[in-house]
């Protein structure tokens, strides 16, 4: 969806596009992704469940609403649409209420609901303690939402988007940020374990060792 008309779709008419943008939209129309989704559906596997992605759902809402007024136009042309994926490339003072009335918006749809690409950013490549603290209030506070409003049988996950904030690892993405749970020496921060407490539901100190099944 645009950023700046959230309930339009993207155009690239009357732009010069950079090398690597392309708005299939343009060509086939609002119902290129019905195409897409019937397309996949024909040719891909029996038990395949379908997804719809997109960014910024957190920060504008009203693109949200747009991305679900989208899915509910998808569907009434006859294609199915199993889930709706939300990247969250967000900050450590990111509105924690648009958060909250985020997965309360993708919840209400009763489509499975993903994060697909979660990364908390600091705004530096050498946070303080005090940020580090922040980040990993933010990202124990996404999990915690995710769990909140997501019912259990809607939850298809949260995917973290990076591993470490080794500079070789994220050259080309928020290159002077540390936005990931380990750090550069590949140290688990803080952030690794507000995030763990988060998809665990209570403080995991007491009882972690380490291991991979805690």
């Amino acid at each position: 969806m645009d950023d700046g008309r959230p309930y339009e779709l993207k155009t690239g008419k009357g732009q010069v596009l950079g090398s690597d943008e392309f708005y299939w939209q343009d060509y086939l129309s609002k119902d290129y992704a019905v195409t897409a989704f019937n397309l996949a559906r024909r040719y891909g596997n029996p038990g395949d469940i379908l997804f719809i992605n997109d960014y910024n759902l957190e920060y504008n809402l009203n693109k949200c609403e747009g991305l679900i007024q989208y899915v509910q136009y998808i569907e009434s042309q006859g294609a199915q649409v199993d889930g709706i994926g939300t990247q969250m490339h967000i900050s450590i003072d990111t509105s924690k209420d648009n958060i909250a009335q985020m997965f309360q918006k993708l919840a209400a749809t009763g489509k499975l609901i993903k994060v697909s690409e979660l990364d908390v950013q600091v705004g530096t490549a050498s946070p303080t303690t005090e940020q580090l603290a922040e980040q990993a209030e933010m990202y124990q506070y996404v999990a915690d939402m995710y769990h909140q409003y997501i019912p259990e049988s809607q939850r298809y996950g949260i995917t973290v988007w990076g591993i470490s904030d080794n500079a070789k690892e994220h050259k080309y993405w928020l290159p002077d940020d540390a936005p990931n749970l380990w750090d550069k020496n590949y140290e688990r921060k803080h952030a690794y374990k507000g995030f763990a407490d988060g998809l665990a539901g209570r403080d995991v100190s007491e009882y972690f060792t380490g291991e991979l099944q805690y």
